[in-house]
């Protein structure tokens, strides 16, 4: 779930920090063309999938596939479950652009115009997505209720191959890592881990960056607040994110330093 603290959002998902813009007459304008585009897509792929349960193959026959052999090929299972796949995939995508469009939009008001590019691809993107996944299941990797064997139903095949497609295309950040992990595993590589924020509660501020360093983090904005209590001037009395939250090597982190009350002399 992201953490909000005023225009800057924590994402435990990705562990980074993400600043919130307002929206412009613009990019509200985007948001609603996004929102249609998306809502028409999840249309026509889910007539997509109708077209080929009914064995009419639509799209197919416009391309200039109709002769009696390539309808015959049609009609093989393996090209089914790559419909449904690819059909399963645009549904998620979609559906998953939609939910982010809702939180970017709808709820905190930050959508931007260069985000309009994530969602037109959002779609075709799961489609590219289930295509792979399918590739891999399909290699005997077991998902969705057991193995995915060639002896299977067709209709096991085909529900699983659709759902296969669907939550890949839904869950396409899950995915990428997943598929990194895959990458990892066959050529060995070793990911930067995400990196613990700690606790910089009553340093310094010298004290705060050179424990950030320590960690691998860098330290981000400074601010400062009054603060009645005089052991606190100078030192941190809030910071963001903050500790025990994961967050990638290098990523900065906010902190704000206590200052003595304006007008109020010191007594020290």
């Amino acid at each position: 779930m992201p953490i909000q603290q005023d225009n800057k959002m924590y994402d435990e998902r990705s562990a980074r920090v993400i600043v919130l813009e307002d929206e412009q007459p613009s990019d509200r304008m985007l948001a609603i063309l996004s929102m249609l585009y998306l809502l028409v897509m999840v249309g026509v792929f889910l007539w997509g999938m109708f077209d080929v349960w009914v064995g009419r193959y639509t799209v197919v026959r416009w391309l200039g596939y109709g002769s009696e052999v390539e309808m015959q090929r049609l009609e093989e299972p393996i090209f089914r479950l790559l419909a449904y796949a690819f059909l399963g995939g645009g549904v998620g995508g979609a559906v998953n652009g939609i939910r982010s469009l809702l939180t970017w939009h709808v709820e905190w008001g930050a959508f931007q115009q260069r985000y309009i590019w994530k969602y037109i691809t959002w779609p075709w993107l799961g489609t590219a997505l289930a295509l792979i996944v399918f590739a891999l299941v399909r290699s005997g990797l077991a998902v969705v209720g057991g193995e995915m064997a060639p002896t299977d139903s067709d209709l096991r095949q085909s529900l699983s191959t659709l759902v296969i497609g669907i939550l890949s295309g839904y869950g396409a950040r899950e995915v990428f890592i997943w598929l990194d992990m895959q990458v990892s595993n066959l050529f060995k590589t070793n990911p930067a881990q995400a990196r613990e924020v700690p606790d910089l509660f009553g340093l310094t501020r010298a004290d705060a960056e050179r424990t950030l360093r320590e960690d691998d983090l860098a330290l981000g904005e400074v601010k400062e607040a009054e603060t009645a209590d005089d052991e606190k001037v100078g030192k941190v009395i809030s910071q963001f994110p903050e500790s025990k939250m994961k967050l990638q090597p290098g990523s900065p982190v906010n902190i704000t330093l206590g200052s003595r009350i304006e007008g109020e002399g010191y007594t020290g």
